[in-house]
């Protein structure tokens, strides 16, 4: 349960290899590859030039987004198994070498213009039936008027006019043409937004009128069909029954195309691969007939990498060197975090947070019980913890989730245990108080408070003695006893005073704790000003750091949070008993039954949010404050995409063979 030990690897092979070599460190997926060109030996790079494919990698990119996109283009048609299918589906597994000859064969250029040309159609015909959309509104709109327009232009005496008004504009223009007494009108339709109107008066008079109606903002209308528009209407209708069947074949079509969904997915595979690869040939080193290539990688994976790359290219083709870390690059190592399957899901924790340094600890198994104990005392019901567990015991058992998901699962089903645990010791399930329990939530709130504080203090203390060990390693013995021992040894002063004097009323124990507090803060003093040159500074840094007694009140406090959500959560979910207790009893087992679900699922959701967030909360600001200092990266290793197959090694795949 640390951080892994952790090597400098260098490789130097002959070109013929380079790509065979990649290959075998890309599908170790252990290896984190650096620049050497950056570095400051000229001796040894003298002989060695830069490898730059920019143009190459470009396209690469360029044809990786191109697949990307036709996949997500297909999604949306492609059949897709259900839910409940995809989670119980395994990922096909192959090698490079496998991977490599599929894609090669899938003629994937051709997938590619199949899908574009399908787009271009279904593109195609969404625009004919959007302009067929907006000529039918038109039409529908004056499918009342039985004449054409353009018909009526023949007339020697008479002038037809047709157009529409804005809706609050009609009014005053009937107006106008009442007075005018000699323009007969009709209205051919009413929206609310305009009218449309169809005006006959003698042609001397069209002057006259069109003055008069241009202040109402009148438009004319512009008809270009060749038939009535009830006619037009019908044939519009047509043809757009015609471009949704035809669309509909498209799709209909596409659904079928698994198989060319399934080549682009493991062209995706092949092609972000082969694009990490020429990324790392970018960063490699060349004289005229070798390469050279150097990284990070977990020292117990060394002589895996060894029989890997020898048994691709040769033993004597290949030659691999080892370094150790020097402690002038322990700021730059790239950090595996290595714990136990119980505590593997627990790092996401440490992760949000920050990576340790090098020299420094995994702060993960530490952590790891105090984030059960939180987390139980929030969450404190039995039945909730029954669901939990339930839940992603079921889930991880039934259904092959993987990755990311599958940890995040495994973290919450071990967290179900203390969640029940502490149920059962405050005697909670669902709300409802059980015969059976040790404290209750109701009516023992001071002592659960008290007990929050407790194992408060216990945490801080903890990290402030794990503080002093790291300091003491790292040969900082001042400040593993000011920014450490000291503190922890105050806190546990100020806990005997306490129970000394307010618990067992014991004077020889409070005695004891005043007199281990005091002796702690004139030992701050002391040492900050032995340890500084300047004596003066040395002592008002001392005091200042006693100043920092105000910070830990203020941490202890944070712990009351357990006991504050804990009795919180359990009030909810009695409250919510108690008013579906007051419903009639026919309401109560109907009705009652699906709210009393409902209102316990918030519940149950709020109490875990909370639980998790709170929990979390108290390790970074309260515990990891006290040791851990953070700012590490993890390892970025040679990898393969793994989006949507899992890789199988070749070195392995050929012995088992």
């Amino acid at each position: 349960m640390a951080i892994a030990k952790m090597k400098k690897l260098t490789l130097l092979a002959e070109h013929a290899h380079k790509e065979d070599v990649l290959k075998r460190v890309q599908e170790m997926q252990s290896l984190e590859v650096t620049s050497l060109a950056d570095k400051d030996d000229e001796d040894l790079l003298k002989e060695f030039i830069r490898e730059t494919p920019v143009s190459k990698t470009q396209d690469l990119q360029g044809k990786l987004q191109d697949i990307e996109y036709a996949i997500d283009y297909l999604d949306d048609y492609v059949i897709q198994p259900g839910l409940i299918e995809k989670l119980k589906s395994k990922r096909d597994v192959y090698t490079l070498s496998e991977l490599e000859t599929h894609v090669e064969a899938a003629n994937i250029d051709t997938s590619l213009d199949l899908v574009s040309v399908k787009e271009q159609e279904i593109n195609t015909l969404g625009e004919e039936l959007k302009r067929l959309k907006q000529e039918e509104q038109f039409l529908r709109k004056w499918r009342g008027l039985n004449f054409m327009p353009n018909e009526v232009d023949r007339f020697n005496l008479m002038h037809i006019m047709i157009g529409t008004v804005d809706i609050e504009h009609a009014e005053p223009l009937i107006d106008t043409l009442k007075e005018n007494g000699k323009i007969y009108y009709e209205e051919v339709y009413r929206r609310s937004d305009e009218v449309a109107y169809l005006f006959i008066l003698p042609k001397d008079d069209v002057e006259t009128l069109t003055d008069s109606i241009s202040q109402y903002s009148f438009q004319e209308l512009n008809y270009d069909y060749e038939m009535l528009p009830e006619d037009a209407l019908y044939r519009n209708l047509l043809e757009q029954k015609e471009k949704r069947e035809t669309l509909a074949d498209h799709k209909k079509e596409m659904e079928g195309w698994k198989s060319v969904y399934k080549d682009l997915q493991l062209a995706e595979e092949y092609y972000y691969n082969l694009s990490e690869r020429n990324k790392a040939k970018d960063i490699l080193v060349d004289s005229p007939h070798l390469f050279m290539l150097t990284g990070w990688i977990e020292e117990e994976k060394v002589e895996e990498l060894k029989s890997s790359i020898n048994l691709a290219v040769g033993e004597n083709d290949v030659v691999i060197l080892t370094d150790e870390i020097k402690m002038e690059e322990y700021r730059d190592v790239p950090i595996v975090l290595k714990n136990n399957k119980l505590i593997q899901p627990f790092e996401m924790i440490t992760e949000m947070f920050s990576y340790p340094q090098y020299n420094e600890v995994d702060p993960t198994p530490y952590m790891f019980p105090f984030f059960l104990i939180f987390f139980g005392m929030i969450g404190a019901d039995l039945g909730y913890g029954l669901i939990l567990w339930v839940a992603t015991f079921g889930a991880l058992k039934y259904f092959n989730i993987e990755g990311s998901t599958k940890r995040f699962l495994k973290f919450l089903y071990i967290l179900s245990y203390p969640t029940m645990a502490f149920g059962l010791f405050f005697g909670s399930f669902f709300g409802i108080e059980l015969p059976i329990q040790v404290l209750s939530l109701q009516d023992d709130v001071i002592e659960i408070m008290i007990i929050s504080v407790a194992i408060g203090i216990f945490q801080l203390v903890f990290g402030l003695i794990m503080n002093g060990i790291i300091k003491g390693r790292q040969g900082q013995r001042a400040s593993s006893y000011i920014d450490g021992y000291a503190w922890a040894m105050m806190l546990v002063g100020v806990v005997l005073y306490v129970l000394g004097s307010m618990v067992w009323d014991i004077s020889l124990l409070s005695q004891i704790g005043i007199g281990l507090a005091l002796l702690n803060v004139v030992g701050i003093l002391v040492v900050s000003t032995i340890s500084s040159k300047n004596k003066g500074l040395g002592f008002g840094l001392g005091l200042y750091n006693l100043y920092g007694v105000s910070g830990y009140i203020g941490d202890i406090v944070s712990y009351t949070r357990l006991m504050a959500l804990g009795v919180a959560s359990a009030n909810i979910a009695m409250a919510f008993n108690l008013i579906i207790g007051f419903l009639p009893p026919l309401i109560r087992f109907t009705v009652g039954v699906v709210l009393i679900i409902a209102l316990q699922a918030l519940n149950i959701a709020l109490a875990f949010l909370s639980a998790y967030v709170h929990s979390s909360r108290l390790q970074y600001v309260e515990f990891f404050g006290k040791f851990f200092e953070g700012g590490g990266k993890p390892l970025l290793p040679l990898r393969t995409l793994e989006k949507h197959i899992w890789l199988k090694k070749e070195a392995n795949y050929k012995m088992e063979e």
